[in-house]
């Protein structure tokens, strides 16, 4: 054979074997990159943050956010990356001041859970532990006024504000529950049937006027008042802790199995997003709220 042709010949061979060998170490390698899990992210309050639920990520943490949180039951389920900016005692302004910064156009999904706060939860409930009825449906009343007269204002521009930070996310705003069922429990409380159904009442108004902004707004609003029926605070089988003086962040809150199974199912139908395999992971916003105290209940509101 002729030099020159055999020279060629050898070369390629060897940029054959070069490229047969390349392509193995990319094959053994494994695929050149990995999808990325959807992000979530989660906002508002105590009842977002999963305060009463116990197992905290932090024993130190202000915000009490819950491994028994529904964020963090839904992250779980669906494998998001979960970006826990949740905070007890958040309001609107704290939601908008404080847990926004994360939200983006990539974004798959928001939850919310907001307004208790601005209406003095807290408060009301705490003026309604004693026996002064007319102090109880005074805070009721001052509750309601906000209700109707604040709140949707404040729900509107935090909408707002979230409809333009993350555009293309699925977004689910809850309501919140009924306390209670008509009986009164505790020998540390002394609720009259009067005083429950104002605040059942009260909560209802709350979650209309959740529900009308969350529509303005094109988002869907996930009512937990029907899971929760028949597991009330002095039901045979609560899934709100009752008043807690040891505790008073948790008092009024749902318990585990308030978050995994009256919260967490019903955000996830809404939410829409389909169990998975896939490892969730979560990160935190340290503290998004302006006064983490501000739902603990204690005697005297």
């Amino acid at each position: 054979m002729n030099k020159k042709i055999l020279t060629r010949v050898l070369a390629a061979a060897c940029a054959a074997l070069l490229s047969a060998a390349t392509a193995s170490v990319a094959t053994a390698a494994g695929p050149p990159s990995v999808a990325l899990k959807p992000a979530y992210v989660a906002l508002g309050d105590s009842y977002a943050a999963g305060a009463g639920a116990g197992r905290y990520l932090s024993p130190t943490d202000p915000c009490r956010r819950s491994r028994a949180s529904y964020p963090m039951v839904i992250a779980a389920r669906s494998g998001l990356a979960l970006d826990f900016q949740a905070c007890a005692g958040a309001t609107t302004m704290d939601v908008l001041a404080n847990q926004l910064g994360t939200l983006s156009s990539d974004t798959a999904y928001v939850t919310l859970t907001i307004g208790g706060d601005d209406i003095g939860f807290g408060m009301v409930m705490g003026a309604c532990l004693g026996t002064d009825t007319n102090l109880c449906l005074g805070a009721v009343q001052y509750s309601n006024a906000a209700i109707a007269n604040v709140l949707p204002y404040s729900l509107n521009a935090l909408f707002t504000a979230i409809k333009a930070a993350a555009p293309n996310a699925k977004v689910v705003v809850t309501g919140y529950p009924h306390l209670f069922n008509g009986e009164n429990c505790s020998p540390l409380t002394d609720f009259t049937a009067v005083e429950m159904a104002a605040l059942n009442a009260g909560a209802d108004s709350l979650d209309a006027a959740i529900r009308t902004a969350a529509t303005n707004a094109g988002f869907t609003m996930a009512d937990v008042v029907p899971p929760f029926a028949g597991h009330a605070i002095c039901d045979s089988k609560p899934w709100i802790n009752n008043v807690d003086p040891a505790d008073p962040g948790s008092s009024f809150h749902p318990n585990g199995k308030g978050y995994g199974f009256g919260y967490a199912p019903t955000v996830a139908r809404s939410l829409g997003a389909a169990p998975s395999e896939r490892g969730m992971s979560v990160t935190t916003g340290g503290v998004t709220s302006s006064d983490p105290a501000r739902a603990e209940v204690r005697a005297g509101g």
